[in-house]
């Protein structure tokens, strides 16, 4: 018993690090199930607001609260980024950089070449849902114009504009708003706090672990680091001197019953994400207006009515796939399969059809089981081993089971890489092809990249300080990915991730 006890006690003052390629990014399920701790089965990623993660309420058992080093570190987080569509100098460095392979092998989903927002996915849906937007009709598309043109002149400016995306951060963000706000208020509610607010001295100790917050310490705030940041710059607070504290209080105190009520903290905290999400703001200001201001029928009066349809019409894109074609449904059945397969892209078409060729005995019309073995050999050393051997067994096993030829016909070799593009694997695709002769990367346009954020370092912020985040590559390396256009894997690294490293104190 005493052993036991104490190995108990170890294990409550034990630090915890969960760290590894993650094989996702943005706002994804394990990132919440860590850092909130829980996830409940109404909560949805993002990216898949249709899918389900889990049936019942799911919480770990290791009563921490964990805080990723990167996102400490650099103060940006990847729940609110674009989820590794633009290439970014100097902000969080990317744990993941390669070249942008969906849009050399498939096509958009609707198979146009509609030009795709760069909003990202969060923003995207944020502006959809702030518009009512939901068959993009041209019913949808006149009210939506009508409710932003404030000044009734038939063009959208670009104030007008920055008014709807301030909105759509504070709509899109606004649960978080609603917790922050419950968060602020936390540890007060069952004391002999005044039901109306807080008082000068309680919103002070609140301030106060703001500050630890800031400086990584063990006792947080709840806020994570980049929404502390923005609290800190709106309220002045620079020392956390009395006189800021003070002044931070009275700036806050709109109705000076020296309380800090919930309406208050709302209000400032819808103006610190809008403070805090600025950059943002006016970067997607300016998109909106990109490829506009250099044309005659514009000028720098702001959007006519056409215009303003283009654009939304280019943000269905975005919520749909985009233009890129990088939206991947998972295949399963023959009909995911062709539905696959009517995406592919002409050079993907043609790679397939000249590896085939090649290999085919009968002049092209099927292949062999010999002759499969003889490609699965070249691409994967062995049989037995990879995705293309055991969806081309599967293939075999089903014709044999019907008594037909046990063959691949062209339409199944085109069925085997529909379903390996479904398990994304991209680079598994073009090797595969590559290797057997074919000429895929070469037709890459520039630098085409894709960057995400794989790869975490979550830690227990009870227990331990991150005291620093070691930088994966040196500033001469990052100038040859985001200046001169490599890629990973290359002759000078030889993965496509980087390593997360971070240093603990306890």
């Amino acid at each position: 018993v005493i052993k036991a006890e104490m190995s108990f006690r170890l294990h409550e003052k034990a630090g915890t690090v969960v760290c590894g390629d993650f094989n996702s990014d943005g706002n994804t399920g394990v990132r919440r199930f860590l850092v909130e701790g829980s996830i409940d089965p109404e909560w949805r990623e993002p990216q898949y607001p249709d899918v389900p993660l889990t049936s019942k309420r799911k919480e770990h058992s290791l009563g921490h609260v964990f805080v990723d080093a990167a996102e400490l570190a650099y103060a940006v987080n990847v729940c609110d980024g674009d989820y590794g569509e633009d290439l970014t100098f100097g902000c969080r460095p990317a744990t993941y950089v390669v070249p942008n392979l969906a849009s050399l092998l498939l096509l958009p989903i609707k198979g146009e070449r509609i030009p795709r927002t760069q909003f990202g996915w969060q923003t995207a849906r944020g502006l959809a849902y702030t518009l009512e937007l939901n068959d993009f009709c041209e019913y949808e598309l006149d009210r939506a114009f009508d409710s932003i043109d404030l000044d009734g002149n038939d063009l959208i400016d670009e104030g007008e504009i920055q008014q709807l995306l301030e909105s759509v951060y504070v709509a899109t963000y606004g649960k978080q708003i609603e917790e922050k706000k419950k968060a602020f208020f936390s540890n007060f509610r069952n004391s002999t706090a005044d039901p109306m607010g807080l008082s000068r001295e309680q919103f002070t100790e609140k301030l106060m672990v703001l500050q630890q917050e800031l400086k990584g310490g063990s006792k947080r705030a709840g806020f994570g680091p980049q929404v502390a940041r923005g609290l800190a710059d709106t309220l002045g607070l620079d020392t956390f001197c009395e006189n800021e504290l003070e002044r931070a209080f009275e700036s806050i105190d709109l109705d000076d019953n020296d309380l800090i009520d919930e309406e208050e903290i709302k209000m400032l905290l819808e103006s610190v994400y809008v403070a805090t999400y600025g950059q943002e703001i006016e970067k997607e200001r300016q998109e909106f207006f990109s490829g506009f201001n250099k044309g005659s029928a514009l000028g720098q009066a702001g959007l006519s009515r056409e215009q303003f349809a283009e654009k939304l019409t280019a943000l269905q894109q975005e919520l749909e796939g985009g233009s890129e074609g990088s939206i991947v449904a998972e295949v399963r059945t023959e009909a995911d399969a062709q539905r696959m397969i009517d995406r592919f892209s002409p050079l993907l078409q043609a790679a397939l059809d000249q590896v085939f060729e090649s290999l085919s005995g009968d002049g092209g019309k099927t292949l062999t089981e010999a002759e499969v073995s003889e490609f699965l050999i070249k691409t994967n050393g062995e049989l037995g081993r990879g995705g293309t051997s055991l969806h081309t067994a599967a293939v075999f096993k089903k014709k044999a089971q019907a008594l037909k030829p046990v063959v691949l016909t062209r339409q199944d070799w085109y069925g085997v890489f529909a379903r390996e593009l479904g398990e994304g694997k991209w680079w598994q695709v073009v090797y595969d092809l590559e290797v057997s002769g074919a000429n895929l990367r070469a037709q890459l346009e520039g630098s085409q990249h894709y960057q995400g954020w794989l790869d975490y370092m979550y830690f227990d912020s009870q227990q331990l300080v991150c005291t620093g985040v070691q930088e994966a590559l040196t500033t001469a390396e990052l100038s040859r990915i985001y200046d001169d256009g490599d890629t990973l894997p290359n002759e000078w690294y030889p993965s496509d991730h980087l390593p997360v490293a971070a240093l603990f104190s306890w």
